[in-house]
């Protein structure tokens, strides 16, 4: 059996992006053996009705027809304490603290990943406790989708607010997520200033803060700081905005640390990380079996520069807590996932978007960026410390 190049590897290690583009690491063992890691994934066989069916080919001169997956990273929190929030954090109550929609373009020279606030305040489908939609509508937090139906019902939500249709699901959950990180040994980040994020009264009766602690400049964390960091939910301006956006610099250094030629040319490391991101995660149907090696394999020719971090362009609601999708600018981003198109429009292509062509939106006091903005971290390739 030959072993894959390194650049092949790299790429698929790399655009794994954390709990977001993870799956693409498995393509190392479509050579080494895939069914032996596929073992350890939850595949959700419900799912399948409820997933888009390829039906167009693929165009003249390409091997694969454009893609849209939907990762949900979901904050169970039982057996975990108070350290990552309130006691009500810490109760299980279900929430999806991430949920993104990645696009791959179908000559998977490029993808961008929409991160969808879960403070954004909706219009859904109702759906009932199996996840089945019941006919109705409800207007609340996104994140109440998951809360009440499930996969089936955050599907359902995603679907009819973007009209983008979900080829793939994967869900990943956060306890998982600490073992990935220490499987890789450690994220190497960077902040321009020390954060401290002590658990301490909420005032009411219960505790907050979830205990991290990070100097400023160079650190190395391990897998409970790192969920510390993507979850906080008390530092900076403590809006949901200003943690995605911890999110994206976070997942990008997860990139940049999974690229490393110390992972890809150890084989045991490599399949340690493989096997614990294949524990933390629960996938449709489709990207179980052929099905995932197909998958996989469709992503060797992509580079960590190729993929972009955004978020929903937002305006406050007037509450204080939530955030309104800026309609005509959200729909920008749709559009480009449904026609396969270059975001943004201006751009000639998806990968040939400049770095310093948006800058970064940083989130006021208040939980949204500037309206029609969409906020943007760059590429995974790139190196943006904390601020």
């Amino acid at each position: 059996m030959n072993r894959p190049p390194n650049g092949f590897v790299r790429v698929a290690t790399a655009v794994a992006s954390g709990f977001v583009l993870v799956t693409a690491g498995f393509a190392w063992v479509a050579w080494a053996g895939i069914a032996n890691v596929e073992g350890n994934l939850t595949v959700d066989r419900s799912l399948g009705g409820l997933l888009s069916s390829p039906s167009a080919q693929p165009a003249e001169g390409q091997d694969f027809t454009a893609e849209n997956v939907l990762i949900v990273g979901s904050d169970t929190r039982t057996g975990q304490g108070s350290g990552f929030g309130s006691l009500d954090d810490a109760s299980g109550n279900g929430h999806s603290d991430t949920t993104l929609l990645l696009h791959l373009s179908a000559d998977r020279r490029s993808a961008f990943i929409v991160s969808i606030p879960r403070d954004s305040w909706v219009t859904r489908p109702g759906c009932k406790a199996d996840g089945a939609t019941d006919g109705s509508t409800t207007t609340g937090k996104f994140n109440t989708a998951f809360a009440v139906g499930g996969r089936a019902c955050v599907i359902a939500a995603v679907k009819v607010l973007t009209g983008v249709p979900i080829d793939h699901f994967i869900e990943v959950e956060f306890k998982g997520f600490e073992a990935i990180v220490n499987a890789l040994g450690g994220v190497t980040i960077c902040s321009t200033h020390a954060i401290s994020d002590p658990i301490r009264p909420d005032g009411h009766g219960g505790m907050k803060g979830s205990g991290l602690k990070i100097p400023k400049g160079t650190s190395t964390l391990n897998g409970k700081d790192s969920l510390k960091l993507v979850r906080a939910r008390y530092i900076g301006d403590g809006s949901d905005l200003s943690r995605l956006d911890r999110q994206h610099k976070f997942l990008s250094a997860v990139i940049r640390q999974a690229t490393t030629e110390d992972l890809l040319t150890n084989p045991v490391r490599l399949y340690d990380v493989l096997t614990q991101i294949a524990k933390a995660m629960t996938v449709d149907p489709g990207l179980s079996g052929d099905g995932l090696q197909e998958f996989l394999l469709s992503l060797k020719g992509l580079k960590p520069g190729d993929v972009r971090f955004y978020t929903v362009p937002v305006a406050p609601r007037g509450d204080g807590a939530n955030v309104i999708w800026v309609t005509k600018d959200a729909n920008k981003m749709w559009k480009a996932m449904i026609k396969d198109t270059a975001y943004p429009p201006h751009a000639s292509k998806p990968s040939a978007i400049a770095t310093a062509a948006t800058a970064t939106s940083r989130p006021s006091a208040s939980p949204s960026t500037n309206p029609g903005s969409a906020s943007v971290a760059g590429t995974a390739a790139d190196t943006t410390c904390l601020s």
